[in-house]
């Protein structure tokens, strides 16, 4: 394995993470350089470039994963403080990489917004939208996708990524190709078998909407839930 040569403190000056930024700009620089200007500072008796390299090697996954209080008992000379610290720079770069980051929905109008666009109208689509008590949205799935007229899933499949996402609560939606938006007496069954999955694990179900090309019906609005 190769290793650097010099501490931080032995290298060039235009050549530590903050001049180099300066010099060169942050695309120039490793992610262990990157994670090096956020800390500030090593432990004792390591540099914050050692630091950041010990840090980086268990992955993305899995500093993720680790909670603040772990990460100080993971690497010694980590307090509590550095933890945080690292936490929250994890976190941040998760949450710029989503999608939907930031979407906030209040309403079917804003439901409809969001996904008529995303459907083939060649064929049904079940999307589930997940979403925060704040009604911030956490993640966009499509559930199945079937024929003109027929589409076959099973509460389960939404249900998975309810507990994944930890959320709070979930919107149904799915398309009528050809039809109108009266739901027929699958989508009222259906609808009633996920109501009654949601509740007895503890999510919400706020709505199912029935969408085409022309608008959409809120199963709520209209009483069936």
């Amino acid at each position: 394995m190769y290793q650097r040569s010099k501490s931080l403190k032995d290298m060039p000056q235009d050549l530590k993470p903050r001049e180099k930024m300066l010099n060169l700009g942050a695309e120039k620089l490793s992610n262990e350089e990157l994670l090096a200007i956020l800390l500030g500072s090593g432990t004792k008796g390591m540099d914050v470039l050692t630091l950041s390299e010990k840090v980086l090697k268990v992955g993305w996954e899995e500093l993720h994963r680790l909670s603040p209080q772990e990460l100080t008992e993971r690497f010694k000379g980590i307090g509590i403080a550095k933890a945080c610290q690292i936490k929250a720079l994890v976190e941040l770069a998760k949450r710029i990489g989503e999608p939907y980051e930031g979407v906030v929905i209040n309403s079917p109008e804003e439901v409809y917004k969001l996904v008529k666009d995303k459907v083939d109208e060649r064929k049904e689509y079940l999307i589930s939208l997940y979403l925060t008590p704040t009604n911030r949205l956490i993640s966009f799935e499509v559930i199945a996708i079937g024929r003109m007229n027929a589409l076959y899933a099973e509460p389960k499949e939404i249900l998975y990524h309810a507990i994944k996402t930890s959320c709070y609560g979930i919107l149904l939606v799915h398309n009528h190709p050809k039809g109108d938006l009266k739901p027929s007496r699958e989508d009222i069954e259906f609808t009633q078998r996920v109501k009654k999955s949601c509740d007895l694990l503890g999510f919400e179900l706020i709505d199912h909407l029935i969408i085409n090309n022309k608008g959409y019906l809120s199963m709520r609005r209209e009483g069936y839930l």
